[in-house]
């Protein structure tokens, strides 16, 4: 059975990140995509220069429409923008049979500009973690959404536990940002942490994030418990920083081949 997963995500004209991304994540890993645009961003490689965010009830209605017609086996979310369209994205999956609920937390890009505003992150704190299964912020962001200040893997310990009795089934922290000589991701699942250890490489690529949470969704969707999707993904997205290309002047990119 063909199996599909949903991306809901801005949209990256250069490719490296957001839907674009998504898209080919799942292509490159047998999912089939499905993908609709939350806001349209001015970037390329080397950055984020502006954003026009899509109206609320428009992703409401491509969400709704999609589900009306095709069996959806997972979602991943990504860059929303602000507080009207989180609303729009809770209130469009609520109640939707759909096992696999992957939040990606995007709050700024690498450049600094800001993906999400104020009112967007108090929604998606208090509407669409708890309706996540899965939430997959990096350090800033997991300090941001927690409060937590993190140094350390037992501070992300700490952060992920707060970040799960916000709702969210499962938490995933990526200690990319944590400094150390290897970059190690801690999953705090069913009552045990599970930490995912791999070398530390030494390039500047875009769109890390989006494929990590792409494809732990692709992995999940396939039939993985979480653990072993998020040890596929892991690999994966290890494999594929390896393989980044520069195709501008600013951070490399991902061919993202299987």
């Amino acid at each position: 059975m063909l199996t599909t997963a949903l991306s809901i995500a801005g949209s990256d004209p250069s490719s490296g990140a957001g839907l674009q991304a998504d898209l080919r994540t799942f292509h490159a890993l047998g999912v089939y995509g499905l993908g609709i645009i939350t806001s349209i961003t001015v970037q390329n490689t080397t950055g984020v220069f502006g954003r026009f965010d899509l109206e609320p009830e428009l992703v409401y209605s491509q969400i709704d429409k999609l589900f009306e017609d095709i069996r959806i086996d997972g979602v991943k979310i990504g860059m929303l923008g602000n507080g009207r369209v989180v609303s729009a994205v809770v209130r469009a999956l609520r109640g939707k049979d759909v096992k696999h609920i992957v939040l990606d937390t995007p709050l700024f890009s690498k450049n600094g500009h800001p993906l999400l505003d104020r009112e967007g992150i108090a929604v998606l704190k208090n509407e669409l973690i708890p309706l996540s299964s899965l939430i997959t912020p990096n350090l800033p962001e997991a300090e941001a959404l927690s409060g937590v200040s993190i140094s350390s893997a037992k501070d992300m310990v700490k952060a992920a536990y707060v970040l799960k009795d916000m709702g969210a089934d499962s938490v995933l922290i990526k200690g990319g940002h944590l400094g150390s000589g290897k970059a190690v991701d801690l999953l705090l699942w069913a009552g045990e942490v599970y930490e995912f250890v791999s070398e530390r490489l030494p390039f500047q690529v875009r769109g890390t994030g989006c494929v990590f949470a792409s494809a732990i969704t692709s992995f999940l969707v396939k039939g993985l418990e979480l653990p072993s999707a998020v040890g596929r993904a892991k690999d994966f997205i290890t494999e594929s920083i390896k393989n980044s290309r520069a195709v501008g002047r600013g951070y490399r990119v991902m061919p993202l081949k299987c």
